[in-house]
């Protein structure tokens, strides 16, 4: 071979090298476990629109792009169960959700095993961040929730004889039942609990027992697929005291599917932006302009709010760690002070993985002509001025 024909070939070698496409990095993968279908499938959806707008705000993390592994848990716990253990296999950074409870625990147990970061994103019940230092949440727990409406029963309502419609085989119902009887017991109050278990549609037995205990006042602990039978079953059967529920109330599934029985209907649940204030209320308005320009029609709501916010916490974990191994993403959580998320400032430093402070909102069904509904926010509670 000719010198002339070594220099064509070295030239026609570099041309290929520097036309050739850049290697693409590998992706960080963040898996997402909700409740996509099934029972609690509107706030796993609100849940995951709030994400979704989080994500599309940082799509890269360390010069890599970002991959959302979606999976629906279908509002079981085997459907979460089944969720933690892919993500396991594909080896994510971390996880978001579960919403509900009953599956956020089963599914941090999977998690805290396997050495995999969770932020649950409404997990109220306490035992879900004890499972483990990879475990954390971006909602308040029960027993803020059940106190502050044990305290509201009795003090603002007047309530001194209150019966609990509790779930018993939800961990979620029996927490917040747990929390909010002993609470109002405490202030002198009396209490019954009837029971009553998921895809309950006739609450004739429960109703019957209620008659001779005389409530001045109903709290539903359990969630709207059961809850939009229970409260036309009760206001049909003339039971006018209020009624009050908590965060799973928190449903279009309530209002749409008990229609006016729900008029005046008062529930706990996650602050939104017409309860948040001060710098935290600018930001969740400043991020509601970008979620609906994503999602013009959506509800934005609290659900939407720490579903975002369960997102961006873990974004800032990895940047700060410089990788994303889980372990290394697990630290810088449990370091994190002051962090500002758009449903409240985030700090899980000195704590066992749910937020120093929270704010949570109470709210009331209200309807007008029809069957047109809102939801009114009546005042928000601060965990830090609560305590």
């Amino acid at each position: 071979m000719n010198r002339h024909v070594l220099r064509i070939t070295a030239i026609f070698a570099v041309a290929l090298l520097f036309s050739a496409p850049a290697v693409a990095k590998d992706p960080i993968l963040i898996g997402v476990n909700l409740e996509l279908s099934g029972r609690i499938a509107v706030t796993g959806n609100d849940t995951l629109r709030g994400i979704k707008a989080a994500y599309s705000q940082q799509k890269t993390l360390l010069d890599r792009p970002v991959k959302l592994s979606i999976c629906d848990n279908a509002s079981t716990v085997q459907g979460s169960v089944a969720c933690a253990n892919r993500f396991v296999d594909e080896g994510v950074a971390a996880v978001l959700g579960s919403y509900a409870s009953s599956n956020s625990i089963p599914a941090a147990e999977v998690l805290q095993d396997a050495g995999v970061v969770m932020v649950s994103t409404g997990s109220t019940n306490p035992a879900t961040t004890k499972i483990g230092s990879y475990i954390f949440r971006t909602s308040y727990t029960d027993q803020f929730q059940g106190g502050v409406a044990a305290e509201y029963a009795y003090k603002e309502i007047g309530a001194h004889r209150v019966a609990i419609f509790r779930q018993q085989d939800d961990d979620y119902s029996v927490g917040l039942t747990g929390f909010f009887k002993n609470v109002f017991e405490g202030l002198g109050g009396q209490t019954i609990v009837l029971d009553f278990v998921r895809n309950t549609v006739d609450f004739t037995a429960q109703i019957n027992n209620l008659r001779t205990f005389h409530p001045d006042m109903i709290y539903f602990t359990g969630f709207c697929a059961e809850g939009a039978s229970l409260i036309p079953q009760l206001r049909h059967q003339g039971f006018k005291q209020p009624i009050m529920g908590g965060d799973a109330s928190d449903d279009d599934q309530c209002p749409d599917g008990g229609g006016k029985t729900f008029d005046g209907f008062m529930f706990t649940s996650f602050g939104g932006p017409g309860i948040l204030s001060g710098k935290t209320k600018k930001r969740a308005e400043a991020f509601g302009k970008h979620f609906h320009s994503m999602f013009p029609d959506a509800s934005y709501n609290g659900f939407v709010l720490t579903g975002a916010d369960a997102y961006r916490v873990v974004a800032k974990a990895i940047k700060e760690a410089g990788n994303a191994d889980s372990s290394a993403v697990q630290k810088k959580l449990a370091q994190m002070k002051d962090f500002p998320g758009v449903s409240g400032s985030i700090t899980y430093a000195v704590t066992d993985g749910t937020p120093a402070n929270r704010v949570m909102g109470l709210f009331e069904y209200q309807f007008g002509d029809g069957d047109t509904w809102k939801k009114v926010p009546l005042r928000g509670i601060s965990m830090a001025t609560w305590q």
